[in-house]
C-alpha cells in the first residue's frame, strides 16, 4: 500500500511540473547548428502574368526569426534559374538585399522586410527577353540568408521541418507563369466569305454577302477553353437551314493564341486560324472537315480584347 501511495504522489508531482512550466516556442533547427535564423514567408510571392509582365515582380514579406528576437541579418542574397519541364538554366546571382531592409514594426514583435524585384530584372539576369517566357514555365527563386556572426542559412542545410506551416520558411520559390483567359462573354458576330459542300446540299448562296448575330463563349472547367454556342457563326443556319453546330466543340486561349478544337453534333471536326485583332473586333477563319468554312468577326459591346491575342 505504501509503494502505492508513493508512485501516485510521484505522478502527481510530474503532472503538476508540467502544468506550470511555460510555453516554449519551438527551436530553429538547422543541421550543424544548435539554434539559427529562418526568414518565415508572410506573404509569398504572386504567379508571373503571362500577358502583363512589368508588373509580375518577384515580390515577398518576410520575418526574420532568430534568438532574443533580434535582427541578425546581415545581407541575403537571391539567386534565380528558369524551368521548362526537366530543363532548368544554371542560378545565377539575381541581387543582394541588405539586412537593415528587416525592421520591427506595429504588424510584429519579429523584424520584417520585403524582397521586391522588377521581372525585368530577373530576364536580364537570366539573360533572357520576355519572347523566352511562355505559360506553363517556372522561374524558381532560392534565398541564401547570411546573419552578422557568418553562419549561412538556406534549403540545402535546414531541417525538414523548417519548411512546415509553422516555419513556412522554404528559402525557395518556384513561381509559375500563368496565362490569365477571360473571353466569356456574349458578342455580336458577322460572318463573310462562307462556303459549304453544294454536292451535299449545302447553300452558300443563301447566306449573301455575309450573316450576323450573337455567340456566347462560356467558360469550362479546363483553363482557355470555352463552349461555343454557334461553332459555324451562323453558316449552318443559312446554308444549311439547320441548328447551330454545338457538340463537344471549344474555342480555346492558349497563352494568347486562339484555336478551335473538338466536334460538332455531326462528328465533324474544327480548327481556326487568326486575322486580326483591333481590340474591339476579333477576326479569325474557321473551317471544319466537311468543307464548311467561314471568316468570322467578334464585335465587343465593351471593353477591349487582351493585347495578346493572335
Amino acid at each position: 500500500m505504501k509503494k502505492i501511495k508513493l508512485v501516485f504522489s510521484l505522478v502527481a508531482a510530474l503532472f503538476v511540473a508540467s502544468a506550470c512550466t511555460d510555453f516554449v516556442e519551438p527551436a530553429i533547427p538547422y543541421n550543424g547548428f544548435e539554434t539559427g535564423t529562418y526568414l518565415k514567408t508572410i506573404t509569398a510571392p504572386a504567379s508571373i502574368n503571362f500577358f502583363d509582365l512589368a508588373n509580375s515582380p518577384f515580390k515577398v514579406l518576410l520575418e526574420c526569426h532568430a534568438v532574443d528576437k533580434i535582427n541578425n541579418v546581415k545581407n541575403v542574397d537571391i539567386y534565380v534559374n528558369h524551368r521548362r519541364g526537366n530543363t532548368v538554366t544554371k542560378e545565377v546571382l539575381l541581387t543582394n538585399i541588405d539586412g537593415s531592409a528587416f525592421t520591427t514594426t506595429a504588424d510584429s514583435k519579429w523584424p520584417r522586410g520585403t524582397i521586391n524585384v522588377p521581372m525585368a530584372t530577373t530576364l536580364s539576369k537570366l539573360g533572357f527577353s520576355t519572347t523566352n517566357l511562355r505559360g506553363g514555365d517556372f522561374i524558381e527563386y532560392r534565398l541564401v540568408l547570411t546573419t552578422l556572426d557568418g553562419k549561412t542559412f538556406s534549403n540545402n542545410n535546414m531541417s525538414s521541418n523548417i519548411n512546415d506551416p509553422y516555419y513556412a520558411s522554404p528559402f525557395f520559390y518556384r513561381v509559375a507563369v500563368v496565362c490569365p483567359s477571360n473571353l466569356a462573354g456574349t458578342y455580336d458576330y458577322t460572318t463573310t466569305n462562307i462556303t459549304g459542300s453544294v454536292a451535299d446540299g449545302a447553300n452558300p448562296a443563301a447566306c449573301g454577302t455575309g450573316v450576323s448575330g450573337k455567340v456566347t463563349l462560356t467558360a469550362t472547367s479546363t483553363a482557355g477553353e470555352y463552349t461555343v454556342s454557334d461553332g459555324t457563326f451562323g453558316q449552318y443556319a443559312c446554308a444549311w437551314n439547320d441548328n447551330p453546330a454545338t457538340g463537344s466543340i471549344r474555342f480555346t486561349d492558349a497563352c494568347g493564341k486562339i484555336g478551335m478544337k473538338g466536334t460538332d453534333q455531326y462528328g465533324l471536326a474544327y480548327s481556326l486560324t487568326y486575322i486580326s485583332n483591333t481590340a474591339t473586333e476579333l477576326k479569325f477563319k474557321w473551317q471544319n472537315n466537311f468543307g464548311d468554312s467561314g471568316i468570322t468577326t467578334l464585335k465587343r459591346s465593351s471593353g477591349s480584347w487582351p493585347n495578346g491575342l493572335n
